[in-house]
């Protein structure tokens, strides 16, 4: 299967141009509509990653992905990390990623989430290796915690979020959700999604939105804290976080 996907980009390079949030976000639910099983799906099935995602189209640069899931990876310190994204030159056409399925046994929602992470490196970082291979391999490493500020790993993370909870179900869901628990919307609309009513979960019973939260979190696959910031960063449910939405 070939996914493909194409975004701002520099024609010599094939490097991202500095893409917004919702760009990023336009990449991510392409690539989501060509993964999902079902229009509707919620849980979007990566525990076969390496036989859906093994060839990429991006920005018209094709190559192919070599996915590892089984084994312990390593950075270039030695220590253990969740994932890493490798371009060798002397595989010009194919991208490495490693997912550290010992470390994360156990935890699905954070194995799916480092796979979305993974995922958004090679299509965001990828091409560019592809199209002017650097001289010594390059790659990127996925930590616990993950470098701040690095504009590569904050793209991979927005792709992440938009791939595993889309702002337009998620929009869906959370005013459903709030009906049944008889929530009131803010008078302010969200910022972030057109048209979207939202809520201000500090003027809320919580018991309520915890259980919302749980709820959406379940039917997602990801974590409560992931679904938290989500729904925050969609501004659907504000919890009080400022956000640079640059």
């Amino acid at each position: 299967m070939t996914i493909r996907a194409a975004y701002r980009h520099s024609r010599p390079t094939a490097a991202p141009a500095r893409l917004s949030a919702a760009e990023v976000w336009s990449v991510a639910r392409a690539v989501r509509g060509q993964l999902a099983i079902e229009r509707a799906e919620r849980k979007l099935e990566l525990g076969n990653v390496a036989e859906r995602v093994a060839q990429l189209e991006i920005n018209d640069i094709m190559f192919d992905v070599a996915w590892d899931l089984e084994h312990e990876v390593l950075n270039v310190a030695g220590k253990p990390v969740m994932g890493v994204t490798e371009y060798d030159k002397a595989s010009p056409d194919c991208v490495m990623v490693s997912v550290n399925g010992p470390m994360l046994a156990g935890t699905e929602p954070l194995l799916r989430s480092t796979i979305a992470h993974e995922l958004g490196h090679v299509v965001f970082d990828a091409p560019g290796w592809v199209r002017v291979p650097p001289a010594a391999p390059a790659y990127s490493a996925t930590a616990p915690a993950h470098k701040q500020g690095d504009p590569r790993e904050t793209r991979a993370n927005e792709f992440m979020g938009a791939l595993l909870v889309p702002p337009t179900l998620a929009r869906i869901d959370l005013q459903r959700q709030a009906k049944r628990q008889r929530l009131p919307a803010s008078v302010r609309p969200s910022s972030i999604v057109p048209g979207a009513i939202a809520f201000d979960a500090l003027r809320l019973d919580r018991e309520a939105i915890e259980e919302v939260i749980f709820e959406l979190a379940e039917r997602y696959g990801v974590s409560t804290s992931f679904l938290r910031v989500r729904l925050d960063r969609y501004d659907l449910l504000r919890t009080g976080r400022n956000w640079d939405l640059d």
